[in-house]
């Protein structure tokens, strides 16, 4: 099946950015109200746009949109994909929790099609597109790897993910599975590495469809797995495996010595490779993280007492959890519930969280308990 793949590289970056444009498009779908939909949850702006509100916000996901599909049907691609670039920013800007994983990388590589003026005549300039492409979705495997080198990656994320079979298979085989999941990370790095060296590479595809297709059963939508476009990602990660990696993936004379003189191939070693290092180590202070869910986050603890509790609406009540004589939020169920994606967990948010449920406290407010806790990762679990 691989080495049937038997498309040329302009043909290759064609399909792919219709792939990744209608991608966007769906996932905007399946996470509606994170875009322009109703929501209680609030909003977790970069900046204060106090003059922009909702529904108005709506507006721009139209017009990005518009743009997406523009550049599918009419000859000023560059031109369109440009203005959606800028469009999706500013929405980023509106609302931090939507810089989704899936939203991240989609528009990264809508980004390298920036470069990219669909001419054949010159296989080094393609080829060199292609290339960092390549590394790029290589770097995606390597680092969602190494986030889950973590000693909360079992108890939490990889739980949830295999819970569905917890009432069809007996407890011995469930704590099987269990410990099996300690495999994932590596087997993710590896594909990430096998990727990158031709040798290995037949191999890290095969492995990369068993981990997507397995992520597909998984997480299939339902009450507990409401994440869609989280979902929906690993559809389109098996396309991209075979667009990018599968059979003849090289011109014959491609120069190595090219792709150093291009400023895009600095550009995608830094964001891709450099910065996500230092974000895991914790020394870069970025929400822009390589991983398949919401990257590098921390923990918000935010604690009411029983007479600020009785104070929230009913509609916030229900996302509280009582421990001891306290209640404590559970953020990340109420964006899941509402928004159908995860919260990215930064001072931005926290922030926002505490303007809105202190609120309706103002006698009270010194008495929440507003805690952040960094999450442990590979470099600081020591």
């Amino acid at each position: 099946m691989i080495e049937g793949l038997r498309l040329t590289i302009p043909q290759r970056m064609q399909f792919l950015r219709i792939v990744i444009t209608l991608s966007l498009l769906i996932s905007v779908c399946l996470s509606f109200n994170l875009w322009g939909g109703y929501r209680t949850f609030p909003y977790a702006p970069i900046f204060n746009f106090t003059f922009i509100k909702a529904p108005y916000d709506c507006i721009f996901i139209l017009l990005s949109s518009f743009c997406l599909l523009s550049s599918l049907f009419f000859n000023a691609t560059r031109t369109f994909i440009f203005l959606a670039l800028l469009l999706n920013l500013f929405l980023v800007a509106l609302d931090l929790n939507r810089l989704q994983p899936w939203f991240y990388y989609y528009n990264a590589i809508l980004f390298i099609f920036l470069f990219y003026d669909g001419r054949v005549d010159d296989s080094n300039k393609f080829t060199t597109k292609f290339i960092i492409l390549q590394l790029l979705i290589a770097s995606i495997y390597i680092y969602s790897g190494l986030n889950k080198l973590n000693a909360n990656f079992i108890s939490t994320s990889f739980f949830e993910i295999i819970y569905p079979l917890k009432n069809i298979i007996t407890d011995r085989q469930f704590l099987f599975l269990i410990k099996m999941g300690i495999t994932l990370p590596y087997i993710l790095i590896f594909i990430g590495v096998g990727l990158i060296i031709t040798p290995l590479r037949y191999l890290a595809i095969t492995f990369g469809c068993i981990v997507h297709i397995s992520l597909l059963i998984f997480m299939f939508p339902s009450n507990t797995n409401q994440n869609y476009a989280l979902w929906f990602l690993n559809v389109v990660f098996l396309v991209i495996l075979f667009i990018l990696f599968s059979g003849r993936t090289k011109q014959r004379y491609f120069s190595p010595a090219i792709l150093l003189q291009k400023p895009l191939f600095y550009v995608c070693i830094i964001v891709f490779w450099i910065l996500p290092f230092f974000n895991f180590v914790n020394k870069f202070p970025a929400n822009l993280s390589s991983n398949f869910k919401s990257g590098n986050n921390n923990e918000l603890m935010l604690l009411l007492t029983p007479t600020q509790y009785n104070q929230l609406p009913l509609s916030t009540q229900h996302f509280f959890i009582q421990t001891n004589n306290l209640y404590q939020l559970q953020y990340n169920k109420w964006c899941l519930n509402e928004l159908k994606t995860d919260c990215y967990s930064q001072n931005e948010l926290f922030n926002a969280l505490f303007t809105q449920i202190a609120q309706p406290l103002p006698k009270f407010v010194k008495e929440a308990q507003f805690i952040i806790k960094p999450q442990q990762n590979l470099f600081t679990n020591k």
